[in-house]
């Protein structure tokens, strides 16, 4: 049994604490940029309930908040103090499965190995140090009521509260964190969203440690990343702005699906579940646009179809031409289009052509009615969480992307979300969704990889982890959370040592040496 006398470091700050972990993590070495050092040096300073840390961190996408600013101040705080309490929250359960909680699991599991003994018990969101009592406790922010009533666990110890992702994070919640009595330190962290509530008050009211970073100060966010976003979306754009300078715009918030998610998906290795038979989506717009086939072949794409016919009799025979070529003739096959407007009429006579057609209308009443207005956009949001959850390969065509990455949403008077219309999106300057939509089409009824655990849930209700201010009391639960397989993610990007940090490296290694 471990007691208190196990020969557990007790580090001097969590930058110490990383570097020391190194050898047990994944690949590589740990390096860190200046900002976060600053931060991780800054958490480790004396504080009490009387005087309280609090810092708030506004970050560019993909800047490392939660692997090397959350997880190491958990770790390193429940390591440090006796009897200690770390609060972890977020609005969005992926962002805690697959980022805080990921790398929480990787830092206490080398840990365990560099002691030499499992002084860490862990469970799902929630770990347990054995030796001193402490405890880090992770949840969803679903509700004001979970976020209420922590304290610490013993009278004037040690305790943390960590917010992730808090521009998603309703004020209410906010409020129930303020009567969390007796809390030591506090970091909210968050890329920028609209231009108010708690988190946007907290940067701009200079009551908080300030810390503001963007993707120039992110060496591993390389230059033709940022590159890429300002060519897609413009330099004086909102969510240029947003993404890489960490300035609040709020447009980015109306995307369904932000360019930041595709582009990071191409860095995950996912594996092609191959199945026997083709599936396809199927968009017919007029007026000039395209008609497009998008076939997939289980989460893969294995073709992007794309033409402009005016002529419906030519188009019907395009189509055949291009669905014989993609075996769509086999029987498990489906074709599913778009039945809105004057699409209904071709897929009608492609019905009794004999080809395997369902019909889609995106105006059609959704499976959850609290959350969308309509079928299509309740769609729209079952492929971004595909996508976020890293379960459906992306193709390399640059229109599609950009179309997926530029369907923009509104919310009704009701608080249920609606995409904007084509009509509207050509109004403002933007190209018909025409390849986006039939990827959607393409994947109506897909499941994604789930585990045999779940495979007996018909239903998933998917949660609205990323929606704006005004739809924050929209109540949306996630039944049944399902945990992918782990990928092969690095726990960082390496980067290039600076003389400072080569120099900090040399200092520990002295006083590692010293302790014997």
């Amino acid at each position: 049994m471990l007691t208190h006398e196990t020969n557990v470091i007790k580090f001097a700050d969590p930058h110490e604490m990383l570097l020391v972990c190194d050898d047990a993590l994944l690949d590589g070495h740990v390096v860190l940029h200046p900002w976060q050092i600053e931060i991780l040096k800054e958490f480790a300073q004396p504080s009490s309930s009387d005087k309280p840390y609090r810092a708030v961190v506004r970050a560019a996408n993909g800047s490392g908040k939660d692997n090397f600013i959350v997880a190491p101040c958990a770790v390193w705080l429940s390591l440090r103090y006796e009897n200690s309490l770390c609060v972890i929250t977020s609005a969005s359960g992926n962002q805690l499965d697959r980022q805080t909680d990921k790398y929480i699991k990787q830092l206490t599991t080398a840990q365990n190995k560099l002691f030499g003994a499992p002084i860490w018990k862990q469970n799902y969101r929630r770990y347990e140090n054995l030796v001193n009592g402490s405890t880090i406790e992770l949840f969803v922010t679903d509700e004001a009521g979970r976020a209420e009533g922590w304290h610490p666990p013993v009278p004037g110890g040690q305790m943390a509260i960590l917010v992730s992702e808090a521009k998603s994070i309703h004020d209410d919640i906010f409020t129930a964190l303020a009567r969390c009595t007796g809390f030591t330190k506090r970091i909210d962290v968050s890329s920028p969203g609209l231009p108010s509530g708690h988190f946007y008050n907290a940067c701009v009211g200079g009551k908080w440690k300030q810390h503001h970073v963007t993707a120039f100060d992110c060496p591993h966010l390389s230059a033709d990343y940022i590159e890429d976003v300002r060519d897609m979306y413009g330099e004086s754009s909102a969510l240029y702005r947003s993404m890489v300078l960490a300035d609040f715009g709020g447009l980015e918030e109306q995307v369904v699906i932000n360019f930041s998610t595709i582009a990071e998906a191409d860095s995950y290795d996912i594996e092609h579940v191959e199945e026997s038979y083709n599936i396809a989506g199927l968009d017919l717009s007029a007026g000039g646009d395209e008609q497009v086939v998008v076939i997939r072949n289980g989460n893969k794409i294995i073709g992007v179809e794309a033409f402009r016919f005016q002529d419906t009799t030519v188009l019907i025979d395009k189509l055949a031409e291009v669905f014989y070529a993609y075996d769509l003739d086999n029987s498990n096959s489906i074709i599913y289009g778009d039945a809105g407007g004057l699409g209904k009429p071709i897929l009608d006579q492609l019905y009794r052509d004999g080809w395997p057609v369902k019909y889609v209308l995106n105006q059609a009443a959704p499976y959850n009615k609290l959350a969308y207005l309509n079928r299509g956009a309740e769609l729209w949001y079952s492929i971004k969480h595909h996508i976020e959850n890293y379960e459906i390969i992306i193709p390399q065509d640059t229109t599609l992307r950009k179309q997926l990455a530029s369907r923009y949403y509104t919310v009704t008077p009701a608080n249920k979300i609606q995409l904007e219309s084509k009509r509207q999106a050509k109004a403002k300057g933007h190209e018909s969704p025409d390849r986006a939509d039939a990827f959607v089409l393409a994947f109506s009824d897909y499941r994604g990889i789930i585990p045999q655990r779940a495979a007996a849930r018909d239903v998933v209700q998917y949660a609205l982890n990323d929606i704006t201010e005004e739809q924050q009391n929209v109540n949306v639960t996630l039944e049944g959370r399902l945990k992918r397989p782990a990928r092969n993610t690095p726990y960082f990007t390496p980067t290039s040592w600076s003389d400072e940090i080569i120099l900090e490296v040399e200092q520990l290694n002295e006083r590692l040496a010293a302790r014997g």
